[in-house]
């Protein structure tokens, strides 16, 4: 740990006829000597639900997990990572493969050392890294989301990745376009296009048979970037797989559905 000071906060969500409070906790760690931002989250008066860590995408941070996040949290507690070198996260000397930020994941984990395994859920590049983490390290979660899992065989170049990401844009909120875009700014073209091809490269159909947890693979019914045929494959492939579709949704479904995705969530938790 860096020794940067801890900030807890608080927020309100009515829910029945009672409000109830969810605890924010931003904290700067240094993990497998990368320094990065974390967002804990959890109810105020307690939960019973396992734990759930958020992993974001490429060029993004965690903050579009924010509506998911407190919906989760209602029950249980929530870790969101931002990685190494995206949001407040410094970067590291190069960008990191999947396989080093799965480590971070994993170590990440370990170190907040809850009672029972967590559901990871990776969102985008980040279906990779719970991927992987989960396939390395075969008890370390409970069940493995995936929202919008990349990139398709046969579609693997920045064009196309980039044109499929242009299209999911008249499918999310102004606000979710608004949060990746100032993301992706934040984020710089050079550190993107230094990291694609640790994306583009990375053989998650072949990858995800090896996860021995259960594996929702969830996609919003509009999402170009992860198209049904493709999510369908990767759930064949998985050992324990199944496909949830949220109606109306782009790519970044945890925006538009927040409710809805975390009630998919929910079942392997």
């Amino acid at each position: 740990m860096t020794g940067a000071p801890r900030t807890t906060g608080t927020t309100g969500r009515a829910r029945g006829p009672h409000a109830t409070r969810v605890l924010v906790e931003r904290e700067r760690v240094t993990v497998e000597g990368h320094d990065l931002w974390l967002t804990r989250l959890g109810p105020a008066d307690g939960g019973t639900a396992a734990p759930v860590v958020l992993v974001h995408g490429i060029g993004v941070s965690g903050r579009y997990f924010e509506p998911l996040a407190h919906e989760l949290a209602l029950e249980g507690p929530v870790l969101v990572p931002d990685l190494p070198g995206f949001g407040p996260s410094p970067r590291p000397d190069e960008p990191l493969g999947i396989a080093d930020h799965a480590r971070v994941l994993v170590e990440l984990v370990r170190r907040e050392g809850w009672d029972s395994a967590p559901v990871l859920v990776g969102h985008s590049m980040g279906t990779q890294v719970v991927t992987e983490a989960a396939a390395a390290v075969p008890d370390l979660a409970a069940g493995v989301v995936l929202i919008g899992p990349v990139a398709e065989p046969g579609r693997r170049s920045a064009v196309r990745q980039g044109w499929r990401l242009l299209r999911d844009t008249r499918h999310e909120t102004p606000r979710a376009n608004w949060v990746v875009l100032t993301d992706y700014l934040r984020t710089g073209l050079r550190w993107y296009l230094a990291t694609l091809p640790h994306m583009l490269d990375y053989p998650l159909e072949e990858r995800i048979g090896d996860v021995t947890q259960p594996v929702l693979l969830l996609r919003g019914e509009n999402d170009p970037i992860a198209p049904p045929g493709y999510v369908e494959r990767l759930a064949a492939r998985a050992r324990d797989g199944r496909v949830d579709e949220v109606p109306g949704a782009g790519h970044v479904v945890m925006m538009r559905r927040p409710r809805a995705a975390a009630a998919m969530c929910r079942s392997l938790r």
